[in-house]
């Protein structure tokens, strides 16, 4: 069940028994069922010390938050002192809701913020989380690889960009791949893993255990354009709009219809907010110039939410209007 007063932020409580029959009360970072074996600790060793986050948005402080959780010392980069000061104040904020003080500070010295990619020669991974278009990204990767040790990994939290075009820009190949997490990145186990032509073995082994090393389930596809949810994902967050365009019904009454009718715990126009309506457009224009095909190109209606600044929970409104 969600932790009583947290209803907003993905923990939950859960009752265990243990091998020797002593129940507790534990807290969790995802939902689990009734008789599920759950195990503690990490499944495989990965001994990282520093990790390093390229990005400040959503996905960038919600990665802060997972390592920072989990014991990591995080090296947060952005592009500007005020935008990282914001973002080390969001992610303590969130801390604060589930750990006590004493946590909240431990895990604050264990956050360093630098604008810029020098701080990164102390990281054994980097994960870059900057906008997911193809040029910012390959900027992003190649400051930051000019700056990390050579035995250092790189990965790419693109939603389904070419990781070989990205890997293009850098001169270490081999050291890079991707790891596709999904928002929010301390409630969802997914992490889609996937390489390209030149990444190592050593790599491609990495990026799984890392990833089960947080306490995800690596899920490794194919280096296709979206790779495996987002390409079953978009067609539905884009029919939905159509939907609303066409008047089929309301906004709610579409999600509902969803909701109940195909048993997902949120409906598609509210994913979409919650995803943020740009991140989507970008990923269906992606789809759509990668395929050839132009049902995937994003709606007209998306188009003209984004246009108006309307990017969903980020912006305070989307297809919904939201508290900030």
């Amino acid at each position: 069940m969600p932790s009583v007063g947290h209803e907003d932020v993905p923990y939950w409580c859960a009752l265990v028994r243990g091998a020797d029959g002593v129940g507790s009360i534990v807290k969790l970072d995802y939902a689990i069922n009734v008789g599920e074996t759950l195990r503690f600790g990490r499944h495989t060793e990965v001994d990282l010390e520093v990790v390093g986050i390229l990005g400040t948005g959503v996905m960038g402080r919600g990665l802060a938050e997972l390592l920072l959780a989990r014991g990591h010392r995080v090296v947060l980069c952005g592009r500007s002192e005020d935008g990282l000061a914001a973002a080390k104040a969001k992610v303590l904020d969130r801390l604060g809701r589930v750990m006590d003080e004493e946590q909240v500070r431990q895990a604050e010295c264990r956050l360093g913020v630098a604008v810029g990619y020098a701080e990164l020669s102390s990281c054994d991974v980097v994960i870059e989380a900057v906008v997911e278009e193809m040029e910012p990204k390959k900027v992003a990767l190649a400051q930051a690889e000019a700056h990390m040790r050579s035995d250092a990994i790189l990965a790419t939290n693109t939603s389904g960009l070419s990781i070989d075009d990205l890997a293009n820009a850098l001169q270490r190949p081999q050291n890079f791949g991707v790891l596709h997490f999904f928002n929010p990145a301390n409630r969802m186990r997914l992490v889609e893993t996937a390489i390209g032509g030149r990444t190592s073995p050593e790599t491609a082994a990495f990026l799984d255990e890392f990833s089960r090393s947080l306490g995800k389930v690596p899920v490794r596809v194919a280096a296709t354009p979206a790779f495996a949810v987002n390409r079953a994902l978009m067609p539905l967050l884009n029919e939905a709009v159509r939907e609303l365009e066409e008047g089929v019904a309301d906004a709610e009454a579409i999600d509902e219809a969803v909701r109940l009718g195909l048993n997902h715990p949120m409906g598609p126009l509210a994913l979409a907010d919650l995803i943020g309506l740009d991140v989507v457009a970008n990923i269906m224009t992606n789809l759509a110039e990668r395929t050839g095909d132009d049902t995937y190109a994003p709606r007209p209606l998306l188009r003209k939410k984004i246009a108006d600044g309307h990017l969903g929970r980020k912006s305070g409104q989307g297809f919904y209007v939201y508290e900030r």
